[in-house]
């Protein structure tokens, strides 16, 4: 820059600065005044907007702004988004001595405005780039399998999936049919070589579908279908030193209250038992007799927590709530999980959910051998093992009944001696409260 131009630049800067003016408010009050004092700056202003907005343009600091502004600016009624041209002129006519509340509401409308319109925006770029590259090469079809594969699931009639494939946002029938089919097969063996592992449990439970007729007519009015969902969770901590914990299913039984024969001394079951053992917890115990036991500790924190947390009176000792004191502190690990096959069973019943349980065992290549239908040459015995299930308290209500109703069988997988059921935390939480 020029010596000369550089003292002028400065001279102004100054004088702007004496008066309490920026350049944005000298633009802006220009631009905005309609007197004829002001026509030659105003005419030269907007007969170099172009070279203005080039050399914002070349200031990265000044992108942010200058997008922001031009999606509020643009009305994009059009193209299918939100009108936010109304919205300003709307904001045009709202009198200065309006409501500062109502102005805030409104900006906050413009803003969500804006953002969904910027999403619309990236949306339909991507669609455009997608169809350009599917029709250039038919493997560039990321966005057209994931439409597809939606659709199939969303039991979109066949027309509608050809439409939407000729346009160029699908993929065909049958390569949604062989995406579906390769992936049910991948998930299958992925179940399989975890649960043959004998190191995962199963949770499982109902759920409803309601399907409705397109015409409802007298003799076809829908249909509603009670099914049975599980997944496969691998155990987390199990390794060759401790994987032998697993394979306990005949101690377990002799020990077992509902083994009619049992070899050893049934566990205590008695409420009475249980009060010897909550006398021997060191939990509950006072080490001096001047202090709390770890549990009284853990009720008086939760007693401070409530009222610093609750009581309005008490807020300002917020900083002073410390942590309560961990006790056996369970390690934070990420749980993978596999989504086993929808089965079409009513788990209602006893005999449903023996049904459940054994079309997992299935999906997951483990049986007993001397079961039909057992595969000796993939399939693993699990009549050594336990199998943790979890589930709700009405499942576990079904599978004691099926113990105690095949406690005389010959075998462990027909007397489900290898079920060894853990309740959800919610279910656990809501058995507790129901005892209170």
């Amino acid at each position: 820059m020029q010596t000369s131009l550089a003292n002028r630049l400065d001279n102004v800067l100054a004088c702007m600065e004496e008066n309490s003016f920026t350049p944005a408010d000298f633009v802006d009050h220009v631009l905005g005044s309609t007197e004829l004092r002001y026509e030659s700056a105003r005419n030269s202003l907007t007969m170099k907007a172009v070279r203005i907005c080039a050399a914002l343009y070349r200031e990265e600091h000044a992108h942010p702004h200058v997008t922001q502004w031009a999606i509020t600016i643009r009305d994009l009624g059009e193209f299918g988004g939100d009108d936010i041209g109304g919205m300003m002129h709307e904001e045009d006519d709202v009198n200065e001595e309006a409501d500062g509340a109502f102005e805030k509401q409104s900006g906050k409308r413009q803003r969500r405005a804006a953002e969904r319109n910027t999403a619309l925006l990236v949306i339909r770029t991507v669609v455009m780039i997608s169809i350009c590259l599917q029709t250039s090469n038919s493997r560039c079809n990321l966005l057209q399998g994931w439409l597809g594969f939606f659709m199939r699931s969303a039991c979109v009639p066949e027309k509608v999936v050809e439409v939407f494939a000729h346009a160029g946002l699908s993929i065909s029938l049958t390569s949604i049919h062989n995406a579906v089919s390769s992936i049910s097969r991948e998930i299958s063996s992925k179940i399989k070589h975890e649960v043959r592992t004998l190191q995962a449990g199963f949770a499982y439970n109902n759920f409803n579908i309601q399907f409705k007729a397109a015409q409802p007519m007298l003799e076809h009015r829908g249909s509603f279908v009670s099914a049975t969902s599980a997944t496969v969770i691998p155990l987390y901590g199990i390794n060759d030193n401790n994987a032998d914990a697993l394979r306990s299913s005949a101690q377990l039984w002799d020990r077992d209250s509902h083994n009619p024969s049992p070899s050893v001394l049934p566990v205590m079951t008695e409420w009475r038992s249980f009060l010897q053992l909550h006398k021997n917890d060191a939990y509950s115990r006072q080490t001096h007799p001047n202090r709390l036991s770890p549990r009284q500790e853990a009720f008086s924190w939760h007693v401070r927590a409530i009222l610093v947390n609750q009581v309005e009176g008490f807020k300002h000792f917020k900083k002073e709530l410390d942590k309560p004191d961990t006790v056996k502190r369970i390690p934070v690990h990420k749980t993978t999980q596999i989504p086993c096959r929808e089965m079409d069973i009513k788990q209602s019943t006893t005999d449903r959910n023996v049904e459940v349980l054994d079309n997992l065992f299935r999906q997951g290549g483990i049986g007993n051998p001397h079961n039909s239908g057992f595969d000796a040459e993939h399939d693993v015995d699990m009549s050594e093992h336990i199998m943790l299930i979890h589930g709700d308290l009405l499942t576990k209500e079904q599978l004691d009944t099926v113990r105690n109703s095949r406690c005389i069988e010959h075998t462990p997988k027909n007397r489900f001696q290898y079920v060894i059921f853990l309740p959800g935390l919610f279910h656990y939480k809501m058995a507790c409260v129901d005892a209170i």
